[in-house]
C-alpha cells in the first residue's frame, strides 16, 4: 500500500483514473494543474511531480504507470475505482487553486449524479449524431492566437457539415459557449448535441500547438484526445493536418456507436447510435458485426419507416452481403436490395444517398449505364457534396476506360470523404483510376493503404497484384496472388472477366491477363 499525500499527485493520479483508457495528454494535465505557472514551467512541474510518483510506487511505477513524451497512463487493469456517492463528493480533500481543476472537478461530480446519467441513457430518434465544435481556448490573451482558434474551430465544423452522417452545429452558435469554461450538461442543454469538440490553441515563434479533445455529451465519456503541431504558414496554406483531425473525429464517434450499442438490445439504443453503429459494422468485413448492422437498420425503419436513408442503407447492406460473399440467396439479395431502393426513392425521390445507392445497385448492368449516369448526376445536382455520387461516377468512367475522367472524380470524392467508414473503398477506386493511367506506382500505394485500412477487402488486394505484375515485380505480384487467393479461394480469371461489369471492355482484359501472369488460376 501507498500513501500519496501531495495534492497535484493525488490530483492527477484520479485525472488518469478517471480518463478513456486511463491516458491524458501531458499538454492537457500541465493546462489544468499548472496553467498559471506557463508553459515552460507547467512542463518542468510535470515532469517534477511524474518524478516524486515514480519514487513512491517505487518498482511498480514501471508496471502501472506508461509515459511517453506526448502523453502519460495509468493501466487500466492495475487499478479499481471503488466507492459511491454516500462516502463524500468525488475528490473531496483535493484543494487546488487552479481553475483548470476547479472546472474538471465540477464537470465529474455533475456527471456523477444519478439523475443526469439516467436521463441520459434516455433513446431519441434522431437519426444523425449531432456535434459542436466549440471555441478552442487560448494560452494568452494574443490577437494572433484568438483569430487562429477562430480559423480552427470554423475550418472543422466546416470540413465535418459535409458528411451526411453527422449533424454540425454551425460555427455561430457554437461560438456562444466559452471554451474555457466548458459545461458538457450545459452544452448538452443548449445545443443538444450528442458530441463536442474542444481543446486550445497556442503560438509561439510561428509555431502553433493545437490540443483537442473529442467528448461524449451523455456521460462525458473522452472519447480521444490527439495534439497536432507545426508552422502556422503551412497550416494556413495546407489544411492536411486539420483534415487528418476531422477523420479522427469522425471515426471516435463511429467506434463510439459500435461500443455503446454492442451488447444491448437495439430497441434501448439511441437512433444515431445504432445508425453510426450499423455503418461502421457494414464495412469492417466481420460477419457477427455484419449481421447485427442489419438488426440494427431494420430497428430504425420500424421507429421512423418513412426515412429514405435508412432503406438506402439496408439496400446497401444486401449488396455487400452478396459482394463479400455471406449471401445465401444471391439472386433474392439483389431483389431485396432494388426493393429496398425503391422504397427509398419512393419515400423522397430527391434523396441524395438514395439516387446514389440506387445507381449504385443497378450499375453492374452495362447497359444501363447511361440510366445510372443520370442518378449520380441528379444526387451531385442535390448535394455537391455527395462524396459517393463523386466516387461512382468515377467507376462508370473507369468501366468507359476512361482514366483521367475517372481519376478527376475519384480524387473530388476523397477530398469531400472526410470520416467515411469504407474510406478504403475510396482509396481503391481512386488506385484503379491510376492504374488506368498507368500510374502503377501511385495505384500500388493506394492499394497498400487500402488494405492496411481493411485487410480482407480482396479487391484492393486484386488491384495491388495488377499493379506490381504491370510495373514487372514478377516476385512480389506471385507472393501478392497467393494471399490474394488464399482470401478468395474460389477466384478464377474465368470468373473475374464473367463477375466483372466491364469484364468485356480491353481495361479488363488487361488487369485479367496481368492476375493469370501472377498465378491466379484460369479457371
Amino acid at each position: 500500500m501507498v500513501d500519496v499525500r501531495g495534492a497535484k499527485h493525488r490530483a492527477l493520479i484520479a485525472m488518469l483514473a478517471t480518463a478513456p483508457n486511463g491516458t491524458h495528454t501531458r499538454s492537457w494535465i500541465q493546462d489544468v494543474l499548472w496553467r498559471r505557472a506557463g508553459e515552460e514551467h507547467g512542463r518542468a512541474s510535470l515532469r517534477r511531480s511524474l518524478s516524486d510518483i515514480r519514487k513512491i510506487f517505487g518498482d511498480d511505477f514501471e508496471l502501472i504507470f506508461r509515459v511517453t513524451n506526448a502523453d502519460v497512463q495509468l493501466d487500466p487493469k492495475s487499478f479499481e475505482l471503488v466507492g459511491s456517492r454516500s462516502d463524500g463528493e468525488f475528490a473531496e480533500g483535493i484543494n487546488i487553486p487552479e481553475e483548470g481543476f476547479k472546472n474538471w472537478v465540477h464537470q465529474k461530480r455533475k456527471l456523477l449524479n444519478n439523475d443526469f446519467l439516467l436521463a441520459s441513457q434516455v433513446p431519441h430518434n434522431r437519426i444523425a449524431p449531432k456535434i459542436a465544435i466549440v471555441p478552442f481556448a487560448t494560452r494568452h490573451k494574443a490577437t494572433e492566437e484568438q483569430h487562429l482558434s477562430d480559423l480552427v474551430a470554423q475550418e472543422i465544423s466546416r470540413t465535418l457539415s459535409r458528411s451526411r452522417l453527422i449533424r454540425v452545429i454551425s460555427h455561430l452558435s457554437s461560438r456562444r459557449v466559452d471554451g474555457t469554461l466548458l459545461d458538457i450538461i450545459q452544452i448538452r442543454e443548449t445545443l443538444d448535441v450528442d458530441y463536442v469538440v474542444y481543446g486550445s490553441v497556442g503560438l509561439h515563434d510561428g509555431e502553433y500547438r493545437i490540443d483537442a479533445e473529442l467528448v461524449r455529451t451523455s456521460d462525458g465519456q473522452i472519447e480521444w484526445t490527439r495534439q497536432i503541431s507545426g508552422r502556422v504558414a503551412d497550416l494556413l496554406m495546407n489544411s492536411d493536418d486539420l483534415l487528418d483531425l476531422c477523420s479522427q473525429i469522425g471515426h471516435g464517434i463511429l467506434s463510439a456507436s459500435v461500443e455503446m450499442a454492442h451488447g444491448r438490445p437495439p430497441g434501448e439504443v439511441e437512433s444515431h447510435v445504432l445508425l453510426m453503429s450499423a455503418v461502421s459494422n457494414m464495412h469492417q468485413h466481420r460477419l457477427a458485426g455484419f449481421a447485427r448492422a442489419r438488426s440494427h437498420l431494420e430497428e430504425l425503419i420500424s421507429r421512423t419507416p418513412g426515412n429514405s436513408e435508412l432503406h438506402a442503407w439496408l439496400g446497401k447492406w444486401y449488396v455487400l452481403s452478396i459482394a463479400q460473399g455471406w449471401s445465401t440467396d444471391p439472386k433474392a439479395d439483389s431483389r431485396n436490395a432494388i426493393d429496398c431502393t425503391k422504397r427509398a426513392l419512393d419515400s423522397n425521390p430527391h434523396c441524395p444517398l438514395s439516387l446514389t445507392f440506387d445507381g449504385m445497385i443497378r450499375s453492374s448492368d452495362l447497359a444501363n449505364l447511361s440510366k445510372v449516369e443520370v442518378q449520380f448526376d441528379r444526387a451531385v445536382e442535390i448535394d455537391p457534396n455527395n462524396s459517393l455520387a463523386w466516387l461512382m461516377n468515377s467507376r462508370l468512367h473507369m468501366f468507359d476506360g476512361n482514366g483521367e475522367m475517372a481519376l478527376h472524380f475519384a480524387e473530388r470524392a476523397c477530398q469531400l470523404s472526410p470520416i467515411d467508414p469504407y474510406g478504403y473503398f475510396f482509396d481503391i477506386i481512386r488506385a484503379s483510376a491510376l492504374s488506368i493511367c498507368e500510374d502503377y506506382v501511385g495505384a500500388l500505394d493506394l492499394a497498400e493503404k487500402s488494405i492496411s485500412a481493411n485487410p480482407r477487402h480482396t479487391s484492393s488486394h486484386r488491384v495491388k497484384v495488377i499493379a506490381l505484375a504491370l510495373m514487372g515485380r514478377d516476385h512480389d505480384a506471385a507472393k501478392a496472388a497467393k494471399r490474394l487467393t488464399r482470401l478468395e479461394p474460389n477466384l478464377t480469371i474465368q470468373g473475374y472477366l464473367r463477375n466483372h461489369p466491364a469484364g468485356d471492355r480491353p481495361m479488363t482484359r488487361k488487369w485479367a491477363d496481368a492476375l493469370k501472369e501472377a498465378g491466379v488460376p484460369a479457371r
